[in-house]
Parts: C-alpha cells; structure tokens; sequence
C-alpha cells in the first residue's frame, strides 16, 4: 500500500462586509461579498475577488423600494442615468472594502 501525500492546501474564506453612506439627500447600505484566497508562501496575504455588492437606499434614515428609488433618481438627473450612478457607488464601495479589510492584499 503506497502512503498518501499531501500536494497542496488552498485556504478560501468567504467575507459579507456592510457599509453605509450619507449622500446628503438619501443614504445608501452597501453589502460587499468578497472571496479571499490565501496566497502561497507569502504570508498572511490575500488575493480579492468581489463577488457581489448589493446597494439600498434611504430617505430620512427609512428603507425604499429599490424601483421607487431608481425611478425618483432618474426623474431628477434623466432617463438611463441610474445604471452609471449604481456602477459608481458600487465602485466606491468596492475601494472602501479593499482599504478597510483586515485582509491584505498581496
């Protein structure tokens, strides 16, 4: 019987993190779902995947609709303008994610 021996280990960590931002007018609650994987023989560094970043938004510190909102946004800056702002926002809350986990990068 030959011995089993062990080749490789991969360390993967799921991450939920929840931000928030005062935009003056409305507020926004950003959900970030990241992937973490342990990079090998370096340490305690990781390498990122942003998986999802779910935004809601606020008006007066209450949750709205999704739809409600994206049409209110878009009666005030135009038609086709919500898609950009939402890629912005999530941007934004991609970055803060990055600087603030514990997390390293590589």
């Amino acid at each position: 019987m030959s011995k089993i021996k062990k080749v490789d280990e991969v360390t993967d960590l799921s991450v939920y993190t929840r931000f928030t931002k005062d935009e003056g007018m409305f507020q926004i609650e950003a959900s970030v779902y990241s992937m973490l994987t342990a990079v090998p023989g370096v340490g305690n560094k990781y390498d990122h995947d942003i998986t999802e970043i779910e935004l809601g938004f606020l008006i007066n510190g209450k949750k709205v609709q999704y739809n409600g909102f994206k049409a209110l946004y878009e009666q005030l800056y135009g038609k086709d303008t919500f898609g950009n702002f939402y890629s912005k926002k999530c941007d934004e809350f991609a970055a803060a994610y990055l600087k603030t986990t514990p997390y390293k990068t590589k």
